[in-house]
């Protein structure tokens, strides 16, 4: 077993256990997190945002379906790998990367199709019970985000990164109710994914400026690590990690962060072009 990150900033569990079943006909072929942003994989994007905050340890939690392609992609993520390439090709090299002192894990998810299960798969592999989750459908090529909620509140409270209220995009998220005022709020309930009849009674009861919704990012403290544990054990169905830590919140102090960068969602369907961030 590898020894824990001894790193200022904790290590970081990076959730890529979906199958891709939003996004149509080729995600049997190619995971999600390996689709296009700006020239490059997703999933490399998100590696360097991880490095980014001072992290020298990620796990990748991936779906077993993807694991003949694990190789490759351990390859083209491993440190140094961009200047190899550019040898390969004999090209002029390139200068080292932040990203090249993080050492990333890839782990095939065991257990329910579930992501409190991925974030708990995380932690057994790290040995950890304070880190960051990231979910690998959610990419942000200025690789800014995670810092910002990393920043932004104290490290011992747990943390959710979320961009400003749209109605619009409100069926395919998680809208946080929230209280207080400024950039960081507090978490006092969720509602996942409402359908439009439901986010005009958030609108009328909670008022735009106390909803957010969510962005893919999160800080797991111990506490909280017990707590989807607990949750993850006592269920019948599938757990779901939004509605795990609303219910978290009822008792417990969340911090919400807001971000007002869009992030590329690898999820939705789109035209086979690169995609660009918030298309």
């Amino acid at each position: 077993m590898k020894r824990p990150s001894t790193s200022a900033a904790p290590p970081v569990v990076i959730a890529a256990g979906g199958l891709g079943t939003r996004v149509g006909s080729w995600s049997p072929y190619l995971p999600k997190e390996l689709r296009p942003v700006c020239g490059r994989p997703g999933l490399a994007h998100i590696v360097d945002e991880v490095a980014a905050i001072g992290s020298d340890r990620a796990v990748v939690v991936h779906h077993p379906y993807y694991t003949p392609l694990i190789d490759w992609t351990r390859q083209v993520l491993a440190p140094g790998a961009l200047a190899r390439y550019q040898s390969l090709t004999n090209q002029l090299p390139v200068q080292p990367r932040a990203a090249d002192h993080l050492q990333v894990d890839f782990i095939a998810q065991h257990g329910r199709y579930a992501d409190v299960t991925s974030v708990l798969n995380g932690s057994e592999h790290l040995r950890t019970g304070e880190f960051y989750v990231v979910f690998a459908d959610n990419v942000d090529p200025t690789h800014t985000a995670l810092s910002a909620l990393v920043t932004a509140t104290p490290s011992a409270i747990p943390a959710v990164l979320a961009a400003p209220f749209d109605a619009n995009a409100a069926s395919s998220h998680g809208v946080i109710v929230c209280t207080g005022e400024g950039p960081v709020q507090r978490m006092v309930g969720l509602v996942e994914k409402p359908d439009r009849d439901e986010t005009i009674r958030l609108e009328a009861e909670c008022g735009i400026a106390n909803l957010r919704l969510l962005q893919g990012r999160m800080r797991v403290t111990p506490r909280l690590l017990r707590y989807l544990a607990v949750v993850a054990q006592s269920t019948s169905s599938e757990p779901k990690l939004s509605l795990a830590l609303a219910s978290y919140a009822r008792s417990h102090r969340v911090d919400v962060v807001t971000n007002t960068k869009p992030l590329t969602d690898l999820g939705v369907p789109s035209p086979t072009r690169e995609l660009v961030p918030g298309h």
